[in-house]
């Protein structure tokens, strides 16, 4: 009788053993995981980034060009990323009917997106991107073809050199575009714009065929195209 009692009292002990290993083992589980979502959340870095637009400089060997586009932007939310861009442009437009250059300054700002989901470790982008721009410039005409319609004194160019200043621009850009982490806190870039012009300050008889900013400009089509390539750097400041 007695080595019944024991035995059941024996099977109860181990039973609470049991229970109590399991459950020890369930909050280390528990902890760890908590310890892994912490660690997550440490990396996740809240810098600021800067960087420049290396296109300006192939444009510099292939174009009558000179430039440099300066990037920055803050990470605010997991996806989201407030962006300013500020830059300078001097082209020369020399062909058969028009000797003149162009030149000024330039800022974006606006937000990028990010609507990659990035596999554990990897901090990579694929984004949508809009920017607010507004350019402040002047444009020099140094001699220009004028064309007789009834040819009767043939075709001249006329050498006159006229400057315009405080000509400005104000433009929307749309735009799609990925950053890769190439090393610690390095990423390059590139991306795709599309750019609908507002509203632009212009000489009497004489067009901007070039504005700081947005690029070539088309008589009567107020659109414009551009494309980046960047390299960037991250100044890990915060981290969440």
């Amino acid at each position: 009788m007695k080595s019944h009692t024991m035995l059941r009292y024996i099977i109860k002990l181990i039973s609470i053993l049991i229970l109590s290993i399991g459950t020890s083992q369930e909050n280390i589980v528990s902890k760890q995981n908590i310890k892994l979502e912490d660690s997550i959340k440490i990396n996740q870095k809240y810098g600021i980034r800067i960087g420049v637009d290396l296109s300006k400089q192939i444009r510099m060997l292939t174009e009558d060009y000179s430039g440099i586009s300066l990037y920055a932007d803050l990470r605010i939310k997991e996806r989201i990323f407030i962006v300013a861009e500020l830059g300078n442009d001097d082209k020369r437009i020399n062909n058969e009917n028009l000797n003149s250059n162009f030149s000024g300054n330039y800022i974006k700002a606006g937000f990028n997106y990010n609507f990659y989901n990035n596999p554990l470790g990897l901090e990579n982008e694929i984004y949508f991107g809009f920017r607010f721009a507004t350019s402040k410039f002047k444009s020099k005409v140094y001699d220009y073809l004028v064309f007789d319609l009834d040819k009767y004194w043939g075709q001249g160019r006329v050498e006159d050199y006229i400057e315009y200043n405080d000509l400005d621009a104000n433009w929307i850009e749309l735009m799609l575009g990925f950053n890769t982490k190439i090393s610690k806190n390095i990423f390059m870039g590139a991306s795709l714009r599309l750019n609908r012009m507002i509203s632009q300050k212009s000489p009497e008889n004489f067009g901007n065929l070039f504005i700081p900013g947005f690029n070539i400009v088309t008589e009567d089509n107020n659109f414009g195209t551009g494309i980046t390539y960047s390299i960037i750097y991250r100044i890990p400041i915060i981290k969440k």
